[in-house]
């Protein structure tokens, strides 16, 4: 199926570069792989669930913990749901925090077939106004949701006290440019997908990178996770935001991969830290991140 992908693509840039362009977005923005997996099922029976209006649809959200806890939100990746952040979300509502987890549009149990950055920020906002937090509030990202999470925040004024990536795409652009490679985009192809792109963000490609965004986020702290080995988001994207953001952390860790890291003991552990009531907030970034 790829390799007919690949050379459509291929064929239709050279004789319509728009049209390929404008197919290919199309493409990019239909989560392919919606299934959900055998260990994440028994998350939707324990879990309260709710839903919050929204103009696409309504948006499928998940309650843990205590209500009077601290409030988390978990933010899932592309291709996933919910319930891949459930381990992390299970642990910390034992720990006594308010958890809130959302399927993005098109994922999970979503009847919507396509979906974008733009739409997927809109969906975080808008269940962070339906909760209208009073106090500073945290939030879990895996990939793509770091992404979405980035962008959210930069469109806010609510006050993040600890933002945890499991690693993170940086530059839309870089994205783009990788996609259009991989189907076989020629260069005027590729400027058309780009420009479908930013017709929807009504902004351009280039100012949508994480590196940057948080010169308009309110936020405490910043802490990145990510496999060195990680084969779908190399670790330079999150390495490039740590040498950017203030207050961050990088934590490089070996044999968790990209989404098995969600089920691994190590990162689990490695974000429980980040809550923990004595933790040094000030701390100091890891000599071994400084070497990047």
């Amino acid at each position: 199926m790829i390799k007919l992908i690949q050379t459509y693509f291929k064929i239709v840039s050279a004789l319509a570069p728009t049209l390929a362009g404008n197919q290919a977005f199309e493409l990019f923005q239909r989560p392919l792989n919606k299934k959900i997996r055998k260990k994440e099922q028994s998350f939707f029976k324990v879990a309260k669930q709710f839903k919050i209006k929204h103009y696409l649809e309504d948006i499928h959200c998940y309650e843990l913990g205590n209500p009077s806890g601290k409030l988390v939100l978990l933010v899932h990746g592309w291709e996933s749901n919910a319930a891949s952040m459930s381990a992390i979300g299970l642990k910390l509502a034992e720990a006594g925090h308010h958890v809130i987890l959302f399927n993005l549009p098109a994922h999970g149990f979503s009847k919507l077939k396509k979906a974008n950055i733009k739409m997927c920020k809109e969906v975080l906002l808008e269940v962070i106004n339906h909760l209208n937090p009073k106090q500073p509030f945290s939030i879990v990202s895996h990939s793509f949701g770091s992404a979405v999470t980035a962008y959210a925040l930069s469109k806010t004024t609510h006050k993040v006290e600890k933002l945890i990536f499991l690693t993170s795409p940086n530059k839309i652009t870089q994205i783009f440019e990788d996609y259009a490679n991989f189907i076989g985009l020629n260069q005027r192809a590729h400027r058309q997908l780009n420009k479908r792109a930013e017709n929807i963000l009504h902004e351009p490609l280039e100012d949508l990178r994480v590196d940057q965004l948080h010169k308009k986020i309110r936020y405490n702290n910043l802490t990145l996770i990510h496999d060195s080995e990680d084969k779908i988001i190399p670790k330079s994207n999150s390495i490039a935001i740590y040498n950017q953001w203030p207050n961050s952390d990088l934590d490089l860790l070996d044999k968790t991969g990209h989404y098995k890291m969600l089920w691994d003991k190590k990162v689990i552990d490695r974000v429980m830290k980040e809550f923990q009531p004595d933790e040094d907030t000030n701390k100091e970034k890891s000599l071994y991140a400084l070497a990047f």
